[in-house]
């Protein structure tokens, strides 16, 4: 009986995934090979911190599609049905790496609710079962006396349901109102300075990101994360520069996934200095986790 070989390999920065294929010249006992040179942690933490990870995995399941064909028509039934096992192993991390829960992620821990506006995301949140109002502190940039009469209205909403209002916070420069209060979460809003004046020669709204993150990591418990939704569209992604901004305040590189406007009830949002909002005239949002 001739002996089949097939040897496939695939290579990445990462890992290199090589699967053998023997049929050793006995009827009915293939053997399959599995190498993989990178540890499961190491999976693990890309998942949970990089999703550029995602289209790895995608290449992965596509690969092993091809092995499951290739092992039946080898008539290597058993083989196939392990792969098979490792397609759904695939299917579940694909999963794990592209879902997010905006609320799940900070339902577990003190939340902090920076540049709120009018308040109304901070209060859309409030009222959502998971979340425990005594864990939000939610704070505007306005002086108290120069809230508008929704946000006035939406503060006193907030208190009574046991949250923490704060008002003349400024977003880069967080310890001279918090002191040294710790947070789980920080949550910045759709920030935007209103401006196009270039501030150190950039964008001013990536100044603002870079500057907030180097306010808020002093804030933020060890396995704290930072969180900031802005609009999803080339303009934005080139005016905040979150990479960049990341890397200058000490954050990995942020994993970003997108925003469902539509889960929080009631939310409007609004702009420093301007009367309308960010978001108005766009429909894709996106939320960047940052992790140190």
């Amino acid at each position: 009986m001739l002996a089949v070989e097939e040897n496939v390999q695939l290579r990445s920065s990462q890992y290199a995934l090589i699967i053998d294929l023997t049929d050793l010249a006995l009827p009915g006992q293939p053997i399959v090979h599995i190498m993989c040179n990178t540890a499961f942690m190491h999976w693990k933490n890309m998942i949970a911190h990089h999703n550029p990870i995602t289209p790895v995995i995608q290449n992965l399941g596509l690969m092993n599609q091809y092995l499951i064909h290739r092992s039946i028509d080898f008539g290597l039934l058993h083989e196939a049905k392990q792969l098979q096992h490792l397609d759904m192993h695939l299917s579940w991390l694909l999963h794990k790496a592209s879902s997010f829960d905006f609320v799940t992620e900070i339902a577990g821990g003190k939340t902090l609710l920076v540049g709120e506006g009018n308040l109304s995301f901070a209060l859309s949140l409030a009222e959502i079962p998971k979340i425990f109002p005594s864990q939000l502190v939610a704070t505007t940039f306005e002086a108290k006396s120069n809230l508008s009469r929704e946000a006035a209205a939406n503060a006193k909403g907030l208190q009574s349901l046991g949250v923490t209002v704060l008002h003349g916070v400024n977003a880069t420069k967080l310890a001279a109102a918090l002191g040294s209060w710790k947070f789980d979460n920080i949550v910045f809003q759709f920030p935007h300075v209103g401006s196009r004046e270039p501030v150190e020669g950039r964008n001013p709204n990536f100044i603002l990101v870079r500057d907030f993150l180097k306010s808020a990591a002093r804030q933020l418990q060890p396995s704290g994360k930072v969180l900031i939704s802005a609009v999803d569209s080339p303009h934005y992604h080139g005016a905040f520069q979150f990479d960049e901004a990341a890397e200058a305040a000490g954050f990995k590189t942020p994993a970003s996934y997108p925003f469902e406007l539509s889960v929080f009830s009631g939310y409007e949002h609004t702009m420093t200095n301007e009367d309308e909002s960010a978001i108005d005239h766009h429909r894709k949002f996106r939320t960047w986790v940052f992790r140190r």
